[in-house]
């Protein structure tokens, strides 16, 4: 039983969301089609579907309408699925595909994989990553459990999921950061004794792997992922306790 949130407003053209209706229909996985509003929200609509006891809630659109479904269906028994019509490259790998029509493919054969996720103390979850909105170079301050790190910064990101990235383990983050400091930097010889990685430019990259972090700037500042807003600072961040039940592609990647 599928339940199909679909946001609109990423169709390229109107006829799209009948083609997607008509070839999901051919796979014989039709269902409750719905749309986000200013009456039902993404995760109202997560609700409605679980209490219509829909077995399967599939997203419609982009890694931000990914997320919301994501953040409420954390730790459920049913599966989420996602048919893309905009995505992040770290996205589609992590689904198997960037294309909607194979992702409608991929619902029917229904592989599921558990994953963690990123997760905000506001309650909002991200599937692969999280930046920090720097408009321009900032302090930023972030405290792990056993060490802080303090550094002007003019990029940080958090990462859950990345392919670039080989994590040391499920339940860990990968948070980069460049700063401005110079290559002698004190960031730079703190990044090293703790495991960190070079840049292959000037040593301004920094890699910190941790459960969980807690960032502050000097001003207030948005978290986004997805290309929306999840958060703002101080932030507490960390790697989700329970799993995601999601479905995937069978090449996708681990």
């Amino acid at each position: 039983m599928y339940y199909y949130i679909f946001d609109i407003k990423k169709c390229k053209k109107r006829s799209q969301v009948e083609n997607i209706k008509e070839y999901l229909a051919s796979l014989g996985i039709s269902g409750e089609f719905t749309y986000p509003s200013a009456a039902q929200n993404v995760e109202e609509l997560v609700h409605l579907g679980l209490s219509k006891q829909y077995t399967t809630i599939v997203a419609i659109g982009s890694d931000e309408i990914a997320n919301a479904v994501a953040s409420v269906m954390i730790g459920k028994k049913e599966a989420m699925g996602f048919i893309p019509l905009e995505i992040s490259p770290e996205l589609a790998i992590l689904i198997g595909t960037d294309s909607w029509k194979e992702a409608c493919d991929i619902l029917r054969f229904r592989k599921i994989r558990e994953v963690r996720l990123g997760k905000t103390a506001t309650g909002k979850h991200f599937l692969t990553y999280a930046k920090l909105d720097l408009k321009s170079p900032a302090e930023v301050t972030m405290e792990f459990k056993d060490y802080i790190v303090q550094a002007k910064a003019r990029d940080l990101m958090i990462s859950n999921f990345n392919p670039e990235i080989k994590k040391i383990a499920d339940d860990f983050l990968d948070i980069v950061m460049t700063s401005v400091e110079p290559n002698d930097s004190l960031l730079a010889k703190f990044n090293l004794f703790w495991g960190g990685e070079k840049s292959a430019d000037n040593n301004s990259c920094s890699l910190f792997r941790a459960r969980s972090l807690r960032l502050f700037t000097k001003s207030q500042m948005q978290i986004v992922a997805g290309g929306g807003v999840i958060a703002k600072t101080p932030q507490f961040i960390e790697s989700s306790d329970e799993f995601l039940r999601l479905i995937t592609a069978k090449k996708a990647t681990n």
